[in-house]
């Protein structure tokens, strides 16, 4: 446990990007338990120092749970504890298949227009080529027309089949994971990244984008010209820091303006231009589709909410959409 939730460790970051991410209920696994004799005092030690810090992170404490178990003896994982040692302190109450079942369902934001990331794309029988991926909102049924972007010149397609785990259906909607089958398309144009669309409502693409950050415990502050990876639902982009607009506190206040850097634990308005064209969205209309982390060498180094987007004017330099 100190070695994965000490400063560095793989605990800590993957609880931040969690939160970064949306997530607002989480089930703490406190595994191995039986290697310490089913110790009350263990679990309750490990509790308390990530309860703390999940807090500090933006957890709900009601929107936490703590399960001891042994995923090797399979104690406490699908049925309530029998192990007479755990039971002496932990009797009648929840295994991890409870908590799960638990957890409140996310509403499916099916009324907001189409919106599907490709995180595969492959050949099929017959005509046309099929891509996977998550529906983040809206919904497709057979025959739709539909865009794929972003390109130099916008593809548009239509919905030949639709099938959800291996089943074929008529439609899809938010939250589904699908496959879907497009004609009249060329699949050489289309990549994992790309996001398939509503024609009449279509994605905003754009290279810049201001956004809100937080910064987490970086070995070196970061700078205008900092190197990341952009990573944004199954996008994967070189991107650069261009400009570092101000500092903020907690409660989103500015603390200082034009920073000369913006170090570790920090909150930070920047704005961020990626090496191509990515399509993205304003956290406030989409919140899945606005929020993106930041990578540098093997770790993550930021995470935040996009707040405005930029598109290149014929005149000046760029302009925000609205």
């Amino acid at each position: 446990f100190e070695s994965g939730f000490e400063a560095g460790g793989q605990t800590r970051e993957h609880s931040l990007l969690l939160r970064s991410l949306g997530v607002q209920q989480v089930a703490v696994v406190i595994n191995k338990l039986d290697m310490v004799d089913w110790s009350s005092e263990r679990f309750d030690e490990i509790s308390k120092k990530v309860k703390q810090f999940l807090k500090q992170a933006g957890f709900k404490e009601a929107d936490i749970s703590f399960i001891p178990c042994s995923g090797l003896q399979g104690e406490n994982l699908t049925k309530r504890a029998t192990n007479e040692l755990l039971t002496a302190w932990y009797a009648d109450k929840p295994c991890l298949l409870d908590i799960i079942n638990s957890f409140k369902i996310a509403q499916r934001a099916i009324e907001k227009p189409f919106r599907m990331f490709i995180s595969d794309v492959f050949n099929c029988m017959g005509a046309g080529f099929s891509v996977c991926g998550k529906i983040e909102s809206g919904s497709i049924q057979l025959g739709d027309r539909v865009h794929l972007i972003p390109m130099l010149t916008p593809e548009t397609g239509a919905c030949k089949s639709i099938s959800l785990h291996d089943e074929s259906v008529q439609w899809a909607c938010a939250g589904d994971y699908a496959t879907i089958t497009l004609t009249g398309t060329d699949i050489a144009k289309v990549s994992v990244g790309m996001v398939i669309c509503s024609p009449s409502q279509p994605v905003p693409i754009t290279t810049r984008f201001r956004a809100r950050i937080i910064v987490f415990n970086v070995d070196f502050p970061i700078t205008v010209g900092y190197q990341v990876q952009l990573h944004y639902q199954t996008v994967n982009e070189p991107a650069v820091v261009k400009k570092l607009v101000s500092l903020l506190d907690k409660s989103g206040d500015v603390t200082k303006k034009k920073p000369r850097c913006l170090p570790k634990n920090s909150n930070a308005v920047v704005e961020i231009e990626t090496s191509r064209q990515v399509c993205i969205e304003l956290y406030k209309n989409f919140k899945e589709l606005g929020r993106f982390m930041l990578r540098a060498g093997n770790s993550t180094v930021a995470a935040g909410v996009v707040t405005e987007i930029y598109e290149r004017a014929p005149n000046s330099g760029r302009s925000p959409l609205p």
